[in-house]
C-alpha cells in the first residue's frame, strides 16, 4: 500500500502539474454542486446565489472553494509553466504536444473565468459581461461586428452551457493529449492518489481561505464596504490583467497592449516546439555529456535543487508581482455595497435594457467602466 502512494520522487516543486489536475476536480465538483441549485434568469440568477451562499447547508463553502480553487489553479499552472519552461520542455521531440496543448489550456481555463464571473449577475457579472464586447471592438476590421455577436447571443443559459459543458469538453479534450493519455498506460488513480497526498497542504490552505475569506452576499440586510475586496485575490485578476490599458490609455495602444501583443505571445509559445527543432534522443545525450556550467548546476548534485527553487520562485514570484500590481485595488467584494434593492431597484439590479447603448451611453466609454471597476467612489 505505501508503494503505492509513496512519490516517485520526494520533491514537492514537481507536483504542480498534478496539483493543477486535482483542482480541476475539486472545480468539477462544487461546480456541480452549485449548479444545481443555480436559476440561470436575469432576475432571479444572484438571489439563488444568495441562497447557495446563506441558507443552504455548505453552499458557502462550495461556492468559495469554487472561487479561491479558480485562482489557486492558476498559481499552480504559472509554476508548473515556468519550470517546464526552464527545463526547455519545449526542445524535447516527446514532449511536443504537451506542450503545445497545455499552453492552449490557457485559453479555455480564463474563459471558464470569465463565464464563471458573470453568472451570478450581480453587478460585477453585469460589469464583466458588458466590459467583453466592448474589448472584442477593438480588434480592426472585426471588431464591431464581433462586439454585436457578443452582445446579440449573450443569455445566461446559454453561458451556464458554455461554462459548464462546452468549455469543461474542450479542457477534457486538450487534457487528454496533455496527460490522460499517458497517465491511463501508468494509472490514472495511482498518479492521482500519490499527487492528492503531496498537495494535501495547498488543499488545505485554500479550504480556510474559503472558509474565512468570503465573498460578502447578505446584501440588503449586511452591505459590504465601497472597497471592500482591495489587496484580496480573486479570479478576476487574471482577466483584469488584460483589460488595464482601458483605464491608461486611448486609440491603438489599447489595442497593441491589450489585444496584439497578448495574442502574439500566446500563438508563439504555444507553436514554440514547431519553430524550433525539438531535439533527439542522440543530440538530448550529446547535450548532457557536454554541458555547461549552468546545466551542471541545474541538473546535477545538490546545488540543482537551490537553483531550481531560487529561479522557479524569482520568475513566478515576478510574473504574480506584475498581477498584483494592476490588480491589487480592485474591489472586487464592494459592489453590492451601492448595487443593492436597498438602494432602489434601477441601482439593486442590472437594467433589463443593458445591451442598448443609447440609452446606457456610458457602456461604450471603457475608459469610465475601468475607473468605476477601480475606483467606484470617485468614477460614477
Amino acid at each position: 500500500m505505501l508503494d503505492f502512494i509513496k512519490p516517485e520522487k520526494l520533491n514537492w516543486r514537481h507536483y504542480f502539474g498534478g496539483a493543477a489536475l486535482l483542482f480541476i476536480i475539486v472545480q468539477l465538483l462544487t461546480g456541480l454542486f452549485l449548479t444545481l441549485f443555480y436559476d440561470p434568469t436575469l432576475k432571479n440568477a444572484y438571489k439563488s446565489v444568495q441562497y447557495i451562499t446563506n441558507e443552504l447547508t455548505g453552499g458557502s463553502l462550495m461556492r468559495n472553494l469554487h472561487r479561491w480553487v479558480a485562482f489557486s489553479l492558476f498559481l499552480a499552472v504559472a509554476v508548473h509553466t515556468v519550470r517546464s519552461t526552464l527545463r526547455l520542455d519545449f526542445l524535447n521531440s516527446s514532449k511536443r504536444v504537451a506542450w503545445m496543448t497545455g499552453v492552449l489550456l490557457l485559453w479555455p481555463l480564463l474563459l471558464l473565468v470569465y463565464s464563471g464571473l458573470i453568472l451570478p449577475w450581480e453587478w460585477k457579472g453585469y460589469w464583466f459581461m458588458e466590459m467583453v464586447p466592448n474589448y472584442a471592438a477593438e480588434v480592426p476590421l472585426v471588431g464591431a461586428a464581433l462586439k454585436d455577436f457578443f452582445l446579440d447571443t449573450f443569455t445566461l443559459p446559454r453561458y451556464l452551457v458554455i461554462h459548464i459543458l462546452f468549455l469543461p469538453i474542450v479542457c477534457l479534450v486538450l487534457f487528454d493529449y496533455h496527460l490522460l493519455a499517458r497517465l491511463r498506460r501508468r494509472g490514472i488513480f495511482r498518479y492521482l492518489a500519490r499527487h492528492t497526498i503531496i498537495t494535501l497542504p495547498f488543499l488545505a490552505a485554500v479550504v480556510v481561505l474559503a472558509l474565512y475569506v468570503t465573498i460578502p452576499s447578505e446584501d440588503p440586510d449586511i452591505i459590504p464596504l465601497p472597497l471592500e475586496g482591495e489587496y484580496i485575490p480573486t479570479p478576476e485578476w487574471y482577466f483584469t490583467l488584460i483589460l488595464l490599458p482601458f483605464l491608461y490609455l486611448k486609440g491603438r495602444w489599447v489595442f497593441v497592449l491589450s489585444i496584439l501583443i497578448p495574442f502574439v505571445v500566446y500563438v508563439a509559445a504555444a507553436f514554440l516546439p514547431y519553430f524550433l527543432r525539438p531535439r533527439t534522443s542522440a543530440e538530448e545525450e550529446e547535450a548532457g555529456g557536454g554541458a555547461t556550467l549552468l546545466s551542471r548546476l541545474w541538473n546535477e548534485g545538490w546545488t540543482r535543487y537551490v537553483v531550481r527553487f531560487t529561479a522557479v520562485t524569482v520568475i513566478t514570484a515576478f510574473i504574480y508581482s506584475l498581477i498584483w500590481l494592476g490588480s491589487y485595488n480592485s474591489p472586487t467584494f464592494g459592489c453590492n455595497s451601492c448595487h443593492n434593492l436597498y438602494r432602489g431597484f434601477r441601482m439593486g439590479i442590472p437594467p433589463d435594457d443593458f445591451k442598448d447603448r443609447k440609452k446606457l451611453p456610458n457602456l461604450d466609454d471603457n475608459e469610465w467602466m475601468m475607473g468605476h471597476w477601480f475606483y467606484p467612489t470617485e468614477i460614477y
